[in-house]
């Protein structure tokens, strides 16, 4: 959280009340955690290859089959 502070700089935190700074605090807080624990879903439980991208289809007729040069 000091770190959103400190980027946000003094002058602007200036604007801000206690209870301001308190709430932008408590948000922040609640988005890391949602982001460790989306983090640690998705390296329990990853999604499958067809839905990454990860998988490249080559038609049987494509130009690709035809150039051995190409990788």
């Amino acid at each position: 959280m000091r770190d959103l502070i400190t980027k946000l700089g003094e002058k602007e935190m200036t604007k801000l009340t206690k209870e301001q700074e308190k709430e932008l605090e408590q948000i922040a807080l609640e988005i890391e955690a949602e982001a460790i624990q989306m983090k640690l879903d998705y390296e329990n439980n990853p999604p499958p290859l067809e839905e990454t991208g990860s998988l490249i289809y080559v038609h049987q007729n494509s130009e690709f089959l035809e150039n051995e040069e190409e990788e």
